[in-house]
C-alpha cells in the first residue's frame, strides 16, 4: 500500500496523483514486503517488534514541475493480530512545501508463514497540510484487502481496496499485484509490480532491498513509470531499521 509508495490514488496533497504514487510506497507497513513495495503485504508485526522507516523520493510528470518527498514512520505489533504505525511526510515541488500525517494498521485474519498463505487487512487515515493551510487536516482513509502466497523463495501479493478523498468526496477502487524473490542475488531481495487505480492507467515498478545486518537493517531503492501517455516516473530510495 504502498512499500507499502503506495497506489495511483488521488493525491491528498491536491497536486495531482504524483505525489501519492510516492508517498504509498514508504506509508504502507513492511513486514514481508512492505518498502520498496507499493503493493502491501499480508505479513504482520508481532508483540513488542518495532520498526523505524526513512526514505527519500523524487518524481516527474514530463508536464508538470519535479516533486520531492521526504518520509518517516514508526511502527510496532500492538498484539491481537495488529500492528499500527505513524508517519509524517514532506512534499516540496515549485517553490511550495506540504505536510502529511498518516495513522496506519494492519490486521491479519490469516498469518502469512513460510508455507501458508497470509490475508490481512490494512487500513490509514491520512490527514494534510497544504502551503495555503495553517492546520493539518483529514483528508483521506483507505481500506485494503490483502494476500500473500509464498512459494518456493518467492513471494506473491495481491491487494483490492477503496480510497476515499474527503475534500473531493470520491471513493477510488485501488489494486496492486507484486511478485518478490527472497535472496536472489545473496542477501539482495528483487521484485516487480503493477498497481493503479479505476480513473487513470496503471504504475509498473522494480525495486530492491539488501540486509545490511540480516532481520535488523535493510536499504532498499524503488524505479517506476506510470505506463499509457504520461510518461510520469518516480525513483526512491530507503532504509529500515527492525527492533
Amino acid at each position: 500500500m504502498d512499500q507499502n509508495l503506495a497506489c495511483n490514488r488521488k493525491s491528498v496533497f491536491g497536486i495531482g496523483t504524483l505525489l501519492v504514487q510516492i508517498l504509498a510506497s514508504t506509508l504502507a507497513f513492511p513486514a514481508w514486503a512492505g518498502r520498496p513495495l507499493a503493493t502491501e503485504d499480508a505479513g504482520v508485526l508481532g508483540q513488542r517488534e518495532c520498526e523505524i522507516e526513512s526514505y527519500a523520493g523524487r518524481g516527474r510528470d514530463s508536464d508538470e514541475p519535479s516533486v520531492s518527498t521526504r518520509s518517516v514512520q514508526f511502527g510496532c505489533g500492538i498484539g491481537h493480530n495488529t500492528q499500527l504505525a505513524f508517519g509524517i511526510g514532506s512534499e516540496r515541488s515549485d517553490g511550495e512545501k506540504s505536510k502529511l500525517v498518516a495513522l496506519t494498521g494492519k490486521t491479519f485474519l490469516r498469518e502469512l508463514t513460510d508455507e501458508q498463505t497470509g490475508y490481512t487487512l490494512a487500513y490509514t487515515l491520512f490527514a494534510a497540510k497544504e502551503p495555503e493551510d495553517d492546520r493539518i487536516k483529514h483528508n483521506a482513509t483507505e481500506v485494503i484487502a490483502v494476500a500473500t502466497v509464498p512459494s518456493k523463495g518467492w513471494l506473491f501479493h495481491a491487494n483490492l481496496g477503496l480510497h476515499y478523498s474527503k475534500p473531493s468526496k470520491d471513493t477510488t477502487t485501488i489494486w496492486g499485484l507484486a511478485a518478490e524473490r527472497t535472496g536472489a542475488v545473496g542477501p539482495v531481495d528483487l521484485m516487480t509490480e503493477i498497481f493503479g487505480d479505476d480513473s487513470s492507467a496503471p504504475w509498473v515498478q522494480v525495486a530492491a532491498r539488501w540486509s545490511v545486518i540480516p532481520e535488523r537493517f535493510y536499504l532498499d531503492t524503488s524505479w517506476g513509470v506510470q505506463t499509457g501517455n504520461t510518461r510520469s516516473r518516480q525513483i526512491t530510495i530507503g532504509l529500515k531499521l527492525a527492533f
